[in-house]
């Protein structure tokens, strides 16, 4: 009796991640396919893809793309989700005008970014299958900065900002203590993860991180809604191989089902899952390139050590000519 117990209360515990099966995670990509690398340019301090839009500005491009492999996700054809919902706010939390290019053979949502700061792109997919309503939502951070417009106001800047009354399940990367515009995850940081509901923090939702390389870990959000994870190193490039300026990607899927009924778009349905995704970039562990500067700094130490050594044994062994006069008594 005990043991059926213990069953179902392990089948109730993990009932939003097994209700979700079958579907796979949309999220918001930085990552161009192939065909569209050489039309796109890396746009401020984050490279955020972009294309021109004339006389000098910019717009930012993403990419819808599907399952949890970072590497080998699938890009979203636009012909897959013709009724997707695409919402862009700026840095002050102004609804702008977020366009989506019928023409192209993925799904590529866009906007200009004339504001410095973070600019939240989502998009939100829904569908009924069974007796539930799935809801994703894909987020998007995307720090638009340049050093020529200078460095005020860093704090308002970089706040994250949430819109409870449009966006159904909200994560959000917490910012750090002494973040600023120029900052970037590096592996080794504790990333923490904040996941709301209308503005409530959501405790108990399944969030599962994945890295570059596919290292995964799944946890639960606490009562204050947060879920933190190390981002560890799981590649070990050759030391002739290292590039401090490679970015990285990890994606973010966060999970919830409540017993919610309803009606959509004809279809009667019992229960909603909602899943959140979040994708970034990420540097490499600040410890693969200082140990080089390490290196190169105790090598200059101890060349200037030897050297200021042996000019000084050599100094010492130098016998000072003197000149001696003998005179007669």
């Amino acid at each position: 009796m005990k043991r059926n117990l213990y069953l179902a209360l392990s089948i109730l515990l993990f009932l939003p991640g097994l209700t979700a099966r079958g579907q796979e995670a949309l999220w918001l990509s930085n990552l161009p396919p192939d065909e569209r690398q050489r039309e796109i340019r890396a746009s401020g301090m984050h490279k955020l893809s972009s294309i021109s839009a004339g006389r000098g500005q910019v717009q930012i491009v993403q990419w819808v793309r599907k399952g949890n492999n970072v590497l080998n996700a699938d890009y979203v054809l636009n012909s897959e989700i013709p009724d997707a919902e695409f919402y862009c706010y700026s840095p002050h939390g102004e609804l702008q005008t977020c366009g989506v290019d019928s023409t192209k053979t993925f799904k590529e949502p866009g906007f200009r970014n004339p504001v410095e700061g973070y600019y939240n792109l989502y998009m939100i997919q829904k569908n009924v299958r069974n007796d539930t309503l799935f809801v994703q939502i894909a987020k998007a951070e995307l720090l638009n900065h340049a050093c020529r417009n200078g460095h005020k106001a860093v704090d308002e800047k970089i706040r994250p900002h949430i819109y409870p009354e449009v966006i159904p399940l909200e994560i959000t990367r917490s910012r750090i203590r002494l973040e600023n515009l120029h900052f970037f995850v590096s592996s080794g940081d504790k990333l923490t993860f904040e996941l709301s509901r209308f503005s409530e923090p959501l405790k108990d939702a399944l969030v599962t991180f994945t890295t570059h390389h596919g290292w995964q870990k799944t946890i639960r959000s606490n009562l204050e809604g947060e879920a933190e994870v190390q981002l560890i190193q799981d590649y070990f490039t050759p030391w002739k191989e290292v590039d401090n300026r490679k970015i990285y990607h990890y994606l973010a899927v966060a999970e919830y089902t409540e017993e919610q009924g309803g009606e959509y778009k004809g279809q009667a349905y019992r229960y909603t899952h909602y899943t959140a995704t979040l994708s970034d970039g990420y540097y490499p562990s600040k410890i693969m390139y200082s140990s080089l500067s390490w290196a190169l700094g105790l090598f200059l130490l101890f060349s200037l050590l030897i050297g200021g050594g042996v000019a000084f044994y050599r100094r010492r062994r130098t016998r000072i000519y003197k000149e001696l006069k003998w005179t007669k008594a």
